[in-house]
């Protein structure tokens, strides 16, 4: 993708055309938020945040017109947390600061659609209900039943996309700080990924709403992942220096995404690593090992 990051960059008139284009073809083709989101970073982290706003400003106009004639919200709210992310990025020079921005997001996404678009959070409840009907009958134990029957209403489906859009955040963020790196600064996003590590207080902030989350009942189990989500970017990133630090194969790569992606234990074993981290800096103990592959 860096061809698109190099013609995004020559100009003006290209990052414009590619953002407009781009999200107004995205209910079609959904990963263009995240590229519209990742064009909008790059401009803002690179350019500052004049020329950052002049794309958000253009992308929210057509963004605006599918939530009018399509319902479709996804579009501007990748645009809005995509400004929000690289002005926090941008000034603060801090990745936990840029988590944590999106974690915010996520969550006033989450409490936005929750009061405000209960009928559209409704269609996706009856959804998931009419699925989990399916998966009732196949399942004996009551109790589970009735576990699954409550946990899915509006406030878990908010949620849902409300942690949907903090990933996709993510991914966009990453993605123009990795084409900003190789167009400027070869190697130095793969630096400061690993540098990535949460101080004590922002352990204690992410295990309160943790904690505040879960007691308001399982209909909230989404809006956890929220909370817990810059202690699991900065394990993903842990994983990344050990990973270095032994050398490893592209393939051990492949394989823990492909794990992190199916199985929540990992998820739990990576935030529990942030939290290690955070008290014994694992870092400082592994060996260095000098490479030219960004991993």
């Amino acid at each position: 993708m860096l061809p698109l990051a190099q013609w995004i960059m020559q100009g003006r008139g290209q990052a414009l055309a590619f953002v407009v284009i781009a999200i107004a073809t995205s209910p079609w083709l959904w990963p263009n938020s995240i590229l519209v989101a990742a064009a909008i970073n790059l401009a803002w982290l690179r350019l500052g945040s004049k020329e950052g706003l002049f794309l958000c400003l253009w992308a929210v106009l057509p963004a605006i017109v599918l939530i009018i004639y399509k319902d479709s919200f996804m579009p501007l709210f990748m645009v809005l947390t995509a400004a929000i992310s690289s002005e926090v990025l941008r000034i603060t020079r801090s990745w936990p600061y840029g988590l944590f921005a999106l974690s915010a997001c996520g969550l006033a996404t989450a409490v936005g659609l929750e009061i405000f678009a209960q009928a559209p959070m409704g269609i996706y409840v009856d959804l998931y209900s009419t699925f989990l009907d399916d998966l009732r009958q196949q399942i004996p134990d009551q109790e589970l039943n009735q576990i699954l029957l409550e946990t899915i209403d509006t406030a878990f489906v908010a949620g849902l996309f409300g942690t949907m859009l903090m990933m996709a955040g993510f991914i966009s963020l990453a993605l123009a700080r990795s084409w900003q790196a190789k167009l400027f600064n070869p190697g130095g996003f793969q630096q400061e990924f690993h540098q990535l590590r949460l101080g004590k207080i922002d352990i204690v902030i992410a295990v309160v709403l943790t904690i505040g989350f879960y007691q308001m009942g399982m209909q909230y189990l989404t809006w956890v992942w929220i909370a817990l989500f810059p202690l699991l970017i900065a394990g993903v990133a842990l994983f990344h220096v050990v990973a270095k630090s032994k050398n490893l194969a592209i393939q051990w790569y492949i394989l823990f995404y492909c794990v992190l992606a199916f199985w929540d234990p990992l998820k739990i074993v990576l935030v529990l690593a942030t939290i290690v981290d955070s008290i014994v800096d694992i870092r400082s103990k592994l060996p260095k090992r000098d490479t030219d592959t960004e991993r």
